[in-house]
């Protein structure tokens, strides 16, 4: 951080002139050649390193010279003078203006530069990963904390990524949820008002958020048993009808084993299976669109293996 000040040293001098024959310009090189008013007095004005605007009772005259004075005629009397220098600096000073007198000032702008460090070193502070759906914390360190008080600008990426809270405070938290395989990046505008122009800070910090793994869904075993008779096995479809009917979400899997005992060759699955489709739909008022009846392996008697399957889930395989 740098300030710049500046100094106008000031040399003033009364040159007294007598017997005054050469022509004296009013202001400038351009007038060299004009004739001294009478009754004038001589006012001189130098400065170094460049030339300034120079006022006498308010009112512009000229510029000051530089390798030389530059010269106005000015009436007796007391006159302010006004030379403008640099960054709103002036030099002001009344002067007596007297017949046949030169009066001279010299001015000498000397530029110091003040070199300070800024009150504030901020670093932002991140976790380096989190999974989707952990709320993640960017904080501002300040290193030299010599400020009393700083402005948080904080602009947060991607454009989904949602602030819960510390907006315009050090520190910010960002909800993941749904960042999955993205990084979150938020960059901090640090400013105090005061230094703004050289100590104005960026800072950015990232966070890489993981995808949580999928775990699989799978489909739900509800009741297995062997056919005893149509009405026993219709007691136990009952529970599946009652288990779809609280979950409208889920369907209604019917894995229907063979048997290979003599009682068996009058309880088929085919003939099982039309029997079980009827009573959930009929009866039970199933949507037979949620509702898959297939043909397994052997048992030793008929079976019966229902299942449950949530969305997403895999599909029952039959197992002998």
């Amino acid at each position: 951080m740098q300030n710049s000040r500046y100094k106008i040293f000031v040399i003033l001098g009364l040159m007294l002139v007598l017997g005054l024959t050469s022509a004296f310009a009013a202001g400038g090189d351009d007038k060299k050649n004009q004739k001294r008013p009478k009754n004038t007095g001589i006012l001189s004005v130098k400065s170094t390193p460049e030339a300034m605007t120079v006022k006498v009772d308010g009112q512009v005259v000229g510029m000051s010279g530089t390798t030389e004075g530059a010269e106005f005629y000015l009436t007796p009397g007391v006159h302010l003078v006004e030379v403008e220098g640099p960054n709103g600096k002036t030099f002001s000073k009344e002067i007596n203006i007297v017949k046949n007198v030169k009066n001279c000032i010299c001015l000498n702008v000397v530029e110091r530069v003040t070199t300070k460090k800024c009150p504030y070193d901020i670093t932002v502070s991140n976790p380096d990963v989190v999974r989707d759906g952990d709320l993640v914390t960017f904080a501002a360190l300040d290193a030299v904390g010599g400020a009393a008080a700083l402005n948080y600008l904080w602009k947060v990426t991607p454009s989904n990524a949602r602030v819960s809270s510390g907006l315009g405070t050090p520190s910010i938290t960002v909800d993941t949820t749904g960042l999955g395989g993205q990084t979150v990046t938020a960059e901090l505008e640090v400013t105090d008002g005061v230094y703004d122009a050289s100590c104005r800070q960026r800072v950015v910090g990232s966070t890489v958020v993981e995808r949580i793994p999928e775990v699989p869904i799978e489909p739900i075993r509800f009741d297995e048993f062997p056919t005893v008779s149509n009405d026993d096995d219709k007691a136990r479809l009952d529970g599946l009808a009652i288990e779809l009917q609280n979950n409208p979400n889920v369907q209604g899997y019917i894995i229907m084993y063979r048997g290979t005992d003599r009682r068996s060759q009058s309880r088929t699955p085919e003939k099982l299976s039309r029997m079980a489709l009827d009573y959930l739909v009929s009866e039970r008022g199933v949507d037979p669109s949620r509702l898959t009846i297939v043909q397994g392996g052997t048992r030793p008697t008929t079976t019966y293996q229902m299942w449950l399957v949530p969305p997403g889930a895999k599909t029952p395989v039959p197992n002998d």
